[in-house]
């Protein structure tokens, strides 16, 4: 038995019941994998970004400042960013995720 790397809430909601501070970057991962894990195989990602989807895609979760330092290498990678009303390039609005519920 080891220590998972990290531990998601399948309701980001229930995260303001749990703690009294609030982190955002967590709540923003919470959502992604509770909107993307009903059709598609989630994964976290160990090495670079935040996760792999469906072992094809690779996904960076943050705000609207976020760059791609982080997954600049990687083919088929994206940003979901928060606080952006459309895509631009590959960095696209973190609201996209709640359609494929």
């Amino acid at each position: 038995m080891q220590k998972p790397d990290k531990v998601y809430l399948h309701n980001p909601n229930m995260l303001y019941a749990l703690s009294t501070e609030e982190k955002i970057g967590t709540i923003r991962e919470c959502f992604v994998v509770n909107q993307l894990s009903t059709q598609h195989t989630v994964e976290y990602g160990k090495v670079q970004g935040d996760f792999k989807i469906d072992g094809k895609i690779t996904i960076e979760v943050g705000g609207k400042d976020k760059s791609f330092e982080q997954i600049a290498d990687i083919p088929d990678s994206y940003i979901l960013a928060d606080s952006m009303e459309f895509p631009i390039g590959k960095k696209l609005p973190l609201w996209l995720a709640g359609l494929l519920y």
